[in-house]
């Protein structure tokens, strides 16, 4: 998918380190605010990463969102250990597609 003038600014880029997540989180906030993009899926909200004390709150983080304008989606991914990324998504994360691994191995 092509990017549109609204989103081709946002960074397509490897996250190394903890403080650079913290960074691209709050950018993704003004991108929020400002309507450029719209949340589509979250596993902790944006407000929730960091505790009173700025300690992570979880080990793994996913965001994704769309450009309000051509529709690219995003995905931001960080594992508190591993680093991440920020990529271009093919479609909306929707978790029914990806049944429980438990469920399958009950129906063999």
């Amino acid at each position: 998918m092509s990017r549109c003038e609204q989103c081709e600014n946002i960074m397509v880029r490897e996250i190394r380190s903890p403080q650079e997540y913290l960074l691209c989180a709050n950018s993704l906030v003004g991108l929020l605010i400002s309507g450029d993009v719209e949340m589509t899926y979250s596993t902790c909200p944006l407000g929730r990463i960091v505790d009173e004390d700025m300690k992570f709150t979880m080990g793994k983080y996913f965001h994704q969102f769309r450009c309000t304008k051509c529709g690219t989606i995003y995905g931001m991914l960080f594992n508190t250990q591993r680093g991440g990324e920020i990529r271009i998504n093919e479609k909306v994360f929707d978790p029914a597609d990806y049944p429980d691994k438990k469920d399958e191995g009950e129906n063999a």
